[in-house]
């Protein structure tokens, strides 16, 4: 427990009962406080009621927003940041997994902007209100990270906003976890295990980012057998929340990569939960780095699996993939991804559409 830092700028408080234990650092950001989550889970697993005792007990006033949706839209995080100005919110808390988390900086963005409406997301020098991130998921790494996903219906796809917005404190009690459901908690881990990935193989990538990743991809290793077997004690509760942090700090270096990108469509277009997403196209990634690739080699290393086949029967196991894509799929999210030349850029080797396509339909057209 205590506090730690990384390549950023967000104090974290890691362990059970930590928000009780560390309430002080929320005093200095604000007399008023609006709670971002959903609808349910928050209040199921506890989270909200710590939270709101804590602000309670040093008198800061709050208001709850308890509307956001799974892949949280635009026009939500617009309500929201209406509601804020009007109300005089001078901070944020997000509770829940990476949707409430992305939604209160992206609504810390426009509160702090008002003129600017929701052109405030898209200008990269705005600057937000603070930010307290619990997460209550062990996947998103939004606790740690600068980056806000928000879904635009208008291109039928999810973004990153533009600003860069890191939450000023963290709050990381795996406690909340301890009721997740099996889905859940295996579809969050993926997108974490992602993250690690991603960032261990990306041409943005460095020494430094690649040891926090590998401890990451060290610590998933050990919670594999719980995920299989889908039965999670506290302490691997304790380990996912942290192995998702680590990936957070990770991608907070070097941004994600091809499966994160690509993984969007399959979000918006069929429905998939973002870590599905992603480990559905990671087997079919690893593959697309030339044979014998040393950083594919040792990401495979770390996690204990002698082949991208063998990581790929265990991406199987652990996720409930069902959906059927067509043909006509396939190229159409290929066309459209290939508009996404950052992404596209993280990538080490140079890539052609073939490539792209190929991936797809690796992954989807079994």
């Amino acid at each position: 427990m205590g506090n730690f830092h990384y390549f950023m700028p967000t104090d974290c408080y890691f362990g059970r009962g930590c928000v009780a234990e560390h309430k002080a650092a929320m005093a200095k950001l604000g007399k008023k406080a609006m709670v971002v989550t959903g609808k349910t889970s928050a209040k199921r697993n506890g989270a909200q009621q710590d939270i709101t005792d804590a602000l309670d007990s040093l008198g800061i006033a709050w208001i709850l927003f308890d509307e956001i949706e799974e892949n949280p839209s635009i026009e939500t995080v617009e309500r929201a940041a209406k509601l804020a100005i009007a109300e005089g919110v001078e901070f944020f808390i997000g509770i829940g997994g990476g949707s409430p988390m992305d939604s209160s900086k992206a609504i810390a963005t426009m509160a702090a902007h008002p003129e600017q409406g929701t052109d405030a997301l898209w200008n990269a020098e705005n600057k937000a209100l603070p930010v307290v991130a619990v997460p209550t998921t062990a996947g998103t790494g939004s606790e740690v990270t600068q980056y806000a996903i928000v879904t635009l219906h208008a291109k039928r796809t999810k973004s990153s906003i533009a600003a860069h917005i890191f939450a000023t404190v963290a709050f990381l009690d795996p406690k909340y976890m301890d009721i997740l459901p099996a889905r859940t908690t295996n579809n969050t881990a993926v997108d974490a295990l992602t993250h690690l990935v991603e960032s261990y193989l990306s041409a943005k990538a460095t020494a430094v980012s690649r040891e926090i990743a590998k401890q990451g991809l060290l610590l998933f290793k050990e919670c594999m057998p719980a995920l299989r077997e889908r039965v999670y004690s506290p302490e691997t509760r304790d380990k996912l929340m942290l192995m998702s942090a680590l990936g957070g700090v990770a991608i907070a270096q070097t941004m994600t990569s091809l499966p994160h990108g690509m993984g969007y469509f399959l979000t918006y277009e069929k429905g998939l939960p973002h870590g599905m997403a992603n480990g559905v196209l990671t087997q079919a990634y690893l593959e697309l780095f030339p044979a014998g690739d040393e950083n594919v080699a040792k990401v495979l290393e770390y996690l204990g699996f002698a082949s991208t086949d063998e990581m790929g029967t265990f991406l199987d196991a652990v996720l409930e993939h069902n959906s059927v894509y067509t043909e006509a799929d396939v190229t159409s999210y290929t066309d459209r991804f290939m508009e996404q030349k950052g992404k596209l850029a993280t990538f080490p080797y140079p890539l052609e559409r073939e490539d792209i396509y190929n991936m797809y339909k690796k992954s989807l057209l079994k």
